[in-house]
């Protein structure tokens, strides 16, 4: 019974470790900017995320608006107009490719 046992718990012990290890590859950013457009402050928003991340994904992504090697997820942002500006909070996922 006890061999039953240690067994359930190397098993429930690898299922968690195995979870952890592939949730590991992604990571949850989230910035805010403000620019004269929604557009422009998306950008910037994300812009800010990418640097979070890793800073050397940032020139890439400044030059191609891509993020190598990541794949970006649940983008999403809430924007409002801020005294002749637009303000927007944003928020992604990144995972490695």
């Amino acid at each position: 019974m006890k061999t039953i046992a240690i067994a359930g718990a190397v098993l429930a012990a690898a299922m968690t470790l195995s979870t952890t290890a592939a949730t590991a590859e992604c990571v949850s950013k989230g910035a805010v900017a403000t620019a004269g457009s929604a557009d422009s402050a998306k950008w910037y928003a994300l812009e800010t995320m990418v640097q979070a991340v890793s800073w050397g994904l940032w020139p890439g992504f400044v030059a191609t608006n891509k993020v190598e090697g990541y794949t970006i997820k649940g983008e999403r942002y809430k924007c409002n107009p801020d005294g002749g500006q637009v303000t927007c909070h944003g928020r992604a996922t990144f995972c490695k490719n």
